[in-house]
């Protein structure tokens, strides 16, 4: 587990861009904290890292966006941004079609409040753990 500790929205982006680079396709990244502690910073991070053009914001209402991977020096070609905060029902993602992108070798899935389907999550394989932590203003973020 590495720990990263976080000053601005700037240092955000760069913990984000440094994990981008070891993704190879395929990959869960699961995001658990509080409200207000950068978990969707932390994906338009990841987005820019990928070159995503389009303005990444939290699917609270919605659960799922699909961002296209334009770029194509990248293998990846879809981030899929999932929010569980309004989620009743893991099931309610299969509505949605996730199932579809989970585990596709040219997607990322990122999801945020992933410790409210965690029991739904541990059947996959490729799946990293991130936790927020705010101490004294600074994110600590635990990969």
């Amino acid at each position: 587990m590495s720990t990263y500790i976080s000053k601005n929205e700037k240092n955000t982006y760069q913990i984000a861009a440094k994990l981008a680079k070891k993704l190879r396709g395929g990959e869960i990244i699961a995001l658990e904290g509080d409200l207000g502690v950068g978990k969707t910073i932390f994906t338009k991070g990841l987005g820019k890292a990928f070159s995503i053009k389009q303005h990444i914001t939290s699917p609270t209402f919605v659960l799922m966006k699909i961002y296209r991977i334009q770029n194509k020096k990248f293998r990846i070609k879809n981030l899929v941004h999932v929010d569980c905060y309004r989620l009743d029902e893991p099931q309610e993602l299969f509505y949605l079609g996730l199932e579809e992108y989970i585990n596709r070798p040219d997607t990322i899935v990122i999801i945020e409040w992933a410790d409210k389907i965690k029991k739904y999550l541990t059947k996959f394989k490729k799946i990293i753990w991130i936790k927020f932590k705010d101490k004294d203003g600074q994110k600590i973020i635990k990969i």
